[in-house]
C-alpha cells in the first residue's frame, strides 16, 4: 500500500503535464518558436546547410499565408507556400545572417481551430547591402488547425515603439 501512494502521484503529475503540454495554446507557442528557429539563419552555415530548414518551415506553413509587415513592404500580400519556401532558399542564399529571438509572449487565444499568438521578438535580418530588419518587433501570427496540425496563416509584425 504504501508504494502504491507514490506510484499514485507520479502517475497523476505525469498525466496532468501531458494535458497541460497539448493543449492548443501550448501547441501554438511551440509551434511559434519552431518557426522563429528555422527561419533563423547562422552566419557560420553554409547555404546548403541552411536550406535544410525548408523541411521544417513546410511543415508550418498553410497553403496560403498572408504577410503584413511596416517595415519590408515587398513582404506584404498573400502568398502560397511555395512563394515562400522560394523566398526562403532565396534568403538562404543571401543573407549574412538571420536572427529571431522571442523575447515574450503577450496572448494566445485559442478558439476552435484557429488561434492568435501575439508576442515580442527581437529580429536582425543582414543582407549584403542593408538590414531590413533590426531590432524589436511585435508581431502577431494566426494559426490555423489543419487535419495535420497547426499551420501558420497569416503574420503581422510592426516595429516596436
Amino acid at each position: 500500500m504504501r508504494r502504491l501512494v507514490p506510484a499514485s502521484i507520479l502517475l497523476g503529475l505525469a498525466a496532468g503535464f501531458l494535458v497541460f503540454w497539448f493543449t492548443p495554446a501550448q501547441v501554438v507557442k511551440r509551434r511559434t518558436e519552431s518557426f522563429l528557429k528555422v527561419i533563423t539563419l547562422d552566419a557560420s552555415e553554409n547555404p546548403t546547410r541552411r536550406q535544410l530548414g525548408a523541411y521544417s518551415l513546410n511543415a508550418l506553413l498553410a497553403e496560403q499565408v498572408e504577410l503584413e509587415s511596416t517595415t519590408i513592404h515587398e513582404a506584404n500580400g498573400s502568398f502560397a507556400r511555395s512563394q515562400l519556401e522560394s523566398a526562403y532558399a532565396w534568403l538562404c542564399q543571401q543573407a549574412r545572417q538571420t536572427r529571431f529571438h522571442l523575447l515574450k509572449f503577450q496572448s494566445v487565444t485559442v478558439t476552435e481551430n484557429r488561434a492568435e499568438v501575439s508576442f515580442t521578438v527581437d529580429a536582425l535580418v543582414e543582407l549584403p547591402n542593408y538590414r531590413p530588419a533590426d531590432g524589436s518587433y511585435q508581431a502577431v501570427f494566426h494559426w490555423h488547425e489543419t487535419h495535420d496540425g497547426w499551420r501558420l496563416a497569416k503574420a503581422r509584425w510592426t516595429t516596436q515603439p
